[in-house]
């Protein structure tokens, strides 16, 4: 058969505007099994709960590596942490991809569950889509006592680029710091190579070559030449390579506030935000300002009988962060709006704020 055919046709799950159709190849496909399931050490004597679609991506390529390898799989019909909690118990459950907002949903579930919380130092929870606080990691590796994996990638590279996990050196540091260093992207994953655009046009963009980058978009032809554009995939996140060769999201590059010419990455606002003990959910988005073109916004969901105030989350910002990244309104709101995956949806939740504009950047 020929590898470099289309094996599938998956349409992401555009956090940022449509979705395009992604030609994964078979090559793709194997090589993203492989190279994951090396880099999670995946075994035959593992057991794998499907707490992600698998449509996103192909569930990441997971489910092509258990299969391969033998694993024990176990589905779950919708996300419910009490839900996950008890097929641990039941299925003695190893391992798991998910995206933040199904690590919150366990330890929610945590909270009133009987006895003793299943999966101590079995467990390991990969997780992407957006980093998480570096509060929820503390929190998995002790309320849940699960390793906790973070990754990167995205539809476009079938998805596995970069691949995070505590390293024997990390050990004996502090759990706060640990988790620091475990809510970068990671290093890149074996075959990845990666490179930043730091050219004006660029601003920072992550650039990456690999043997799991796609054919092209469906039907797309010139989107696929800029995606591709001088032999690298273009992914549209902002980041940033540190010395010892890991890779920090800081943004997707739509997702980066420039406010009175300051460029303020709106997940850092959220993990401040986010470490508030009232605050269960937030998005931090760029809205129009006369004064600034644009300022900070943040829409907080309040964690089940907390209160707060605009103010104090305003305050608890400064107190944290540059005064300039404090939101300079605060929304509070039931729910936010996510893709399938529990992605947010940035463009949603900053739409109403920009309608009748023909940039969605001031």
């Amino acid at each position: 058969h020929d590898e470099t055919a289309t094996a599938c046709i998956n349409y992401t799950s555009g956090t940022t505007a449509r979705p395009k159709g992604v030609q994964i190849t078979h090559r793709n496909i194997w090589t993203n099994a492989v190279t994951f399931a090396m880099h999670a050490a995946v075994t035959d004597r593992d057991v794998y709960l499907h707490t992600l679609p698998m449509f996103h991506a192909n569930g990441w390529g997971m489910p092509f590596a258990t299969t391969g390898l033998g694993v024990k799989q176990v589905v779950i019909r919708k996300i419910d942490g009490a839900e996950i909690l008890r097929r641990v118990e039941e299925h003695g459950v190893t391992m798991m991809c998910a995206a933040p907002a199904v690590a919150s949903a366990i330890l929610e579930a945590a909270q009133t569950w009987e006895g003793e919380i299943p999966g101590r130092d079995r467990v390991r929870i990969i997780m992407a889509g957006a980093p998480p606080p570096t509060k929820t990691v503390v929190r998995v590796e002790q309320e849940l006592g699960w390793e906790f994996i973070q990754i990167y990638g995205l539809t476009e590279t079938s998805p596995l680029l970069t691949f995070n996990r505590s390293r024997a050196e990390w050990d004996d540091l502090p759990a706060e710091e640990r988790a620091g260093l475990l809510t970068r992207a990671g290093a890149p994953a074996l075959g990845v190579t990666l490179a930043i655009d730091d050219s004006e046009e660029g601003a920072g963009e992550v650039l990456a070559r690999s043997n799991v980058v796609l054919e092209g978009y469906w039907g797309l032809p010139e989107e696929t030449e800029v995606a591709l554009a001088g032999g690298w995939f273009h992914t549209g996140d902002g980041g940033t390579l540190g010395d010892d060769g890991y890779l920090t999201i800081a943004d997707r590059k739509k997702d980066v506030i420039i406010t009175g010419g300051e460029n303020v990455s709106s997940i850092e606002v959220e993990d401040v935000l986010f470490s508030h003990p009232a605050v269960a959910e937030v998005a931090v988005i760029g809205v129009p300002s006369e004064k600034w073109g644009e300022t900070i916004k943040a829409l907080v969901v309040l964690a089940a009988g907390e209160e707060t105030t605009e103010a104090d989350l305003i305050a608890w910002c400064k107190q944290r962060a540059a005064g300039y990244k404090a939101p300079t309104s605060v929304e509070f709101r039931d729910e936010l709006a996510r893709t399938a995956t529990g992605k947010l949806q940035k463009f949603k939740l900053r739409s109403p704020y920009w309608d009748g504009r023909d940039r969605q950047v001031n």
